[in-house]
């Protein structure tokens, strides 16, 4: 993919990001991955063969638009532990390998998982607190504490109205989601010629 002349410079590049430490990679943050390579002299075809790849495993988006400070993050990771750089896949399919047991998990300590079951409100208390959630089958869900894991548009579209004038909240607006799709291929044999995830990095 690289030549060894780009290899080289685009090590010394990081130089300075693996001497600051992590007060280096948070000051990145107001520069693009591709702002930031060219600021290094790090030759734009690294950033082709390499972080078009990089920019949408991490947030879907191109490097131009992504901050290098999520970069560094995962290539920071790569280099101080032990098998950071190792990648692995699931030995089968994602809902018998991998969702599967996190159901398991949260079913052996007391918990369920609701399926087909989406927010359709989240009601409030008079202080404005939550007081439930309003699922689409007509089910109620208390607790104690609220978590949100869901996308930004989903969320704005469920934010109450009276939430939506409260600083914190009013952040929401400056995020804005990034549609995906995803496509799962199973194939009944081992392929032998995989092109390096030549698809995916051109996407």
């Amino acid at each position: 993919m690289l030549t060894w002349p780009e290899k080289v410079k685009f090590a010394i590049g990081l130089l300075p990001a693996i001497v600051g430490g992590q007060a280096y990679v948070e000051a990145q943050d107001g520069l693009s991955v591709q702002e930031w390579m060219r600021k290094q002299g790090v030759p734009d075809r690294v950033t082709t063969e390499v972080f078009i790849a990089m920019s949408k495993a991490l947030n879907f988006i191109n490097p131009d638009e992504l901050s290098m400070q999520c970069i560094l993050i995962a290539l920071n990771r790569f280099l101080q532990e032990k098998h950071g750089s190792k990648m692995a896949f699931l030995d089968g399919n994602p809902p018998e390998r991998l969702c599967m047991p996190i159901v398991d998990h949260i079913q052996s300590r007391g918990g369920e998982v609701k399926l087909n079951s989406r927010i359709k409100k989240i009601e409030l208390n008079d202080d404005g607190t939550v007081k439930n959630f309003l699922l689409n089958t007509g089910d109620v869900i208390e607790g104690d504490v609220y978590v949100f894991a869901t996308p930004v548009d989903t969320l704005k579209l469920l934010l109450p109205d009276n939430w939506k004038e409260i600083p914190y909240f009013k952040k929401l607006e400056k995020l804005v989601g990034v549609p995906v799709i995803n496509v799962h291929i199973w194939f009944d044999r081992k392929q032998k010629n995989t092109y390096d995830h030549l698809l995916f990095s051109r996407s």
